[in-house]
């Protein structure tokens, strides 16, 4: 061997050890990121055996998307899904899943007359399985539920309980929003990753369903900006598919994030050579907190999910010079071959001889 190309093996060997090193660092903290949220797994926590997608639709106030619109879109999904057989194998159990939400500000005050406190609460209104979607962490209590006979109990967090009773423990406490007794189902902890806590703010937030908002309104529905989905996906783009067409708002007045995709390769790789295209606002579309949180973590998740394509490229080079080089000198290698394969017959053969004429003087 040349000394030219012994010292180019060296450098290739350590190319590559410091390759593997980078891939197993960068998928280490892609995997750490892409980990954090778990308003992004929907699909995974409803159905371990059959493949199903998480979908979720973002309106804006424009396309003015209320509850009859939901309700329609539900029963179009179920046509579709049995257009295409596929059916419920245990009829006790649901097929898919869905909810809904839209954002509102309210003002909190206490229900004592003794003490009066108020607080300008950054609040959701939500309805379908809103919590199986977003599993929030609680404190004490419960999750209220569209079952609610009242339509009277709301969720609020830490902040909010501390400042209007000085505990978390407050689980049947009262407030009154809009002149309106509300009882505390339970408290729940703001997400702790990074992207949560940086999007939720330092305002104080509650969880109230769609018809108490309704309710609080006059009557009045709110306009819904989210729409979120978990349902069968047995083919790529399947889901999706049933969703564009179900839904009846213009184009541009619409969103839609296959969550289930969030984070493959696929769709980092996209978010990582696109140029600085998704810090560009063209829409009247607000996002609500957490997906902006999951948006955060796409963009942390895209930079490692590139340096671990590209950790790849001097092991694949080095791969494809040792088969030109292979090819190359295939000639030599085979003749070297035929050598090796001629002197172990030949050995043999001796072997052969010794052992008989040792038999024979024997």
């Amino acid at each position: 061997m040349s000394k030219f190309r012994k010292t180019l093996y060296i450098v290739l060997a350590v190319l590559n050890g410091a390759a593997v090193v980078t891939f197993a660092i960068a998928a280490i903290v892609m995997s750490s990121v892409t980990g954090t949220l778990d308003s992004q797994y929907a699909a995974e926590r409803w159905s371990k055996k059959e493949k199903y997608s998480q979908i979720s639709m973002f309106y804006s106030q424009s396309a003015g998307v209320v509850k009859n619109d939901i309700f329609t879109m539900r029963v179009d999904i179920d046509k579709k899904l049995t257009e295409n057989s596929i059916e419920n194998q245990n009829p006790n159990a649901r097929l898919w899943i869905d909810a809904y939400s839209t954002p509102c500000e309210l003002l909190v005050s206490s229900a004592r007359n003794d003490v009066s406190i108020r607080a300008d609460v950054k609040a959701t209104a939500t309805g379908g399985d809103y919590f199986i979607f977003h599993p929030l962490k609680l404190v004490s209590g419960y999750y209220y539920s569209d079952d609610d006979l009242m339509q009277d109990r709301i969720l609020i967090d830490h902040n909010l309980a501390w400042q209007m009773f000085g505990s978390t423990d407050v689980a049947g406490m009262t407030v009154m929003i809009g002149g309106n007794r509300f009882y505390v189902a339970g408290v729940f902890e703001p997400e702790s990753d990074s992207a949560s806590e940086y999007v939720y703010g330092e305002n104080p937030r509650m969880f109230i369903s769609y018809e108490a908002l309704t309710k609080l309104n006059g009557g009045t529905e709110a306009v819904i900006t989210a729409y979120e989905v978990c349902i069968p996906n047995p083919i790529k783009d399947f889901a999706s598919n049933i969703l564009n067409e179900v839904n009846k708002t213009d184009e541009e007045r619409y969103r839609l994030v296959e969550n289930s995709e969030r984070y493959s390769m696929k769709n980092l790789l996209a978010v990582a050579f696109d140029g600085g295209k998704r810090a560009v606002i063209d829409t009247d579309i607000i996002y609500p907190y957490w997906e902006n949180a999951a948006r955060i973590t796409e963009e942390k998740a895209s930079v490692p999910a590139a340096v671990l394509v590209l950790s790849l490229v001097i092991p694949i080079i080095t791969v494809l010079y040792f088969v030109w080089y292979v090819i190359h000198t295939r000639k030599k290698w085979m003749r070297r071959f035929a050598e090796w394969i001629r002197t172990g017959f030949y050995n043999i053969m001796d072997s052969i001889k010794v052992k008989k004429q040792n038999s024979v003087k024997s």
